[in-house]
């Protein structure tokens, strides 16, 4: 019961944050803001989950992942109706911080549950994946189809339902040893500083960056998750700007999200063939590729379908092969922060990416800002390529 209400996490937590990120470009438009704005507005949301990312796995080892994922979700859901009720760009900004920061929270709170029950059970945790990937399938379409129908007041409140249904879940998931500890939250041993970040936690995660395979997992994890950050921002307000509806938007993100699915089966494939360092640059060009190349398309649908189903592919591909690189150089007992540490860059490249396209939109057009910034990003892949040829490493 346990491993299913997991599963339950994770396909409603990770499809209400796949909602916000379509239901907010399309508010930001709606308010009338001009494309750096929208960049800002969008980015800001990673703000909180780089800052804090390594704290909040720290803070579910500490006081209990079940209770800790909980508060974060009760926020989300009680936030997500209040975007309309202030349609002010400072109201949406300080919303996104926080919204941000609470809804990246519950996914990691769902992996971290997933991790301790099925105690490694690669079965299990597939499941566990198929079932997250769900949720983002059917989110954006779900969300895309409500704004159609009721607008940005139905498609917030739609946002703060789904929200519930993580609580639900999580109220089926029973407590863990650590929730249940003398320490966890609530008890009169839980003190202030037991909440507050730890210096300590931030400087052993970001020295491991001083291991050459650690490194390029984070160059890679920002480059992979700028694709990600194009597709959740400016695709979106592209494709409304030239008169697609709600309901085709979503669809699209969504079909880039299911075939998500189906590139990270062929990943094992295709580490057979190639070493796993190239194959995660090669699929991460592509995904930076299919994404920027989406204004030459024309708005021809089954181009747009085409070039989405590639790019996601591409982008679940590169996933597992990015973490077995990881959980191969990484010992045990660091294995936890080195995924809060890609988890913060992985939000740093979230928060840069909508903020840089939004003021070179403002400057050269939404079009052109496609081709600029993935001619950047590709080539950025090219200086990490370069860089990993002269690292011994690579080269066994």
């Amino acid at each position: 019961m346990a491993v299913y209400a997991t599963y339950g996490v994770g396909f409603a937590g990770n499809g209400v944050a796949m909602m916000l990120k379509v239901v907010i470009p399309l508010w930001a438009i709606s308010l009338g803001l001009s494309p750096g704005e929208i960049g800002i507005a969008i980015g800001i949301a990673g703000v909180m989950p780089f800052l804090l990312s390594i704290h909040g796995g720290v803070l579910m080892d500490r006081l209990g992942t079940r209770r800790v994922t909980m508060a974060y979700a009760v926020t989300t859901a009680v936030l997500c109706p209040l975007y309309p009720v202030f349609p002010f760009f400072a109201a949406m900004l300080a919303l996104q911080l926080i919204t941000g920061l609470t809804s990246t929270m519950v996914w990691v709170g769902a992996q971290s549950l997933i991790i301790r029950f099925t105690k490694g059970q690669t079965s299990l945790i597939a499941r566990f994946s198929v079932a997250s990937r769900c949720g983002t399938l059917l989110g954006p379409v779900a969300i895309g189809a409500i704004w159609d129908l009721a607008g940005p007041w139905g498609a917030f409140i739609f946002c703060g339902a789904a929200g519930g249904l993580v609580l639900v879940a999580l109220n089926l998931v029973p407590e863990t040893r650590e929730d249940a500890a003398p320490g966890g939250p609530g008890s009169s041993k839980t003190r202030l500083k037991d909440l507050l970040p730890n210096w300590r936690d931030y400087a052993g995660a970001f020295a491991l960056l001083a291991v050459p395979t650690v490194a390029f997992v984070v160059a890679m994890t920002v480059m992979r998750n700028s694709s990600t950050g194009i597709q959740t921002s400016f695709y979106i307000v592209y494709l409304k700007e030239i008169g697609f509806l709600g309901t085709l938007i979503g669809l699209l993100v969504g079909i880039s999200e299911g075939a998500g699915m189906a590139g990270a089966l062929m990943a094992g494939w295709w580490e057979r063939l190639i070493r796993p360092h190239w194959v995660l640059i090669g699929f991460v060009v592509m995904s930076l590729a299919f994404v920027s190349i989406t204004p030459v398309l024309g708005g021809i649908f089954a181009l747009l379908v085409i070039a989405t189903f590639a790019r996601g592919f591409a982008q679940g591909l590169t996933q597992p092969v990015m973490f077995g690189i990881l959980g191969r150089a990484m010992d045990d007992t660091v294995q936890g922060m080195s995924i809060g540490l890609r988890t913060t860059f992985n939000r740093l490249a979230s928060v840069l990416v909508p903020f840089a396209m939004g003021f070179v939109a403002d400057s050269v057009g939404i079009e052109n800002s496609f081709y600029v910034c993935g001619a950047i990003l590709i080539a950025c892949c090219g200086i990490v390529s370069l860089f990993i040829r002269r690292i011994p490493d690579f080269r066994t």
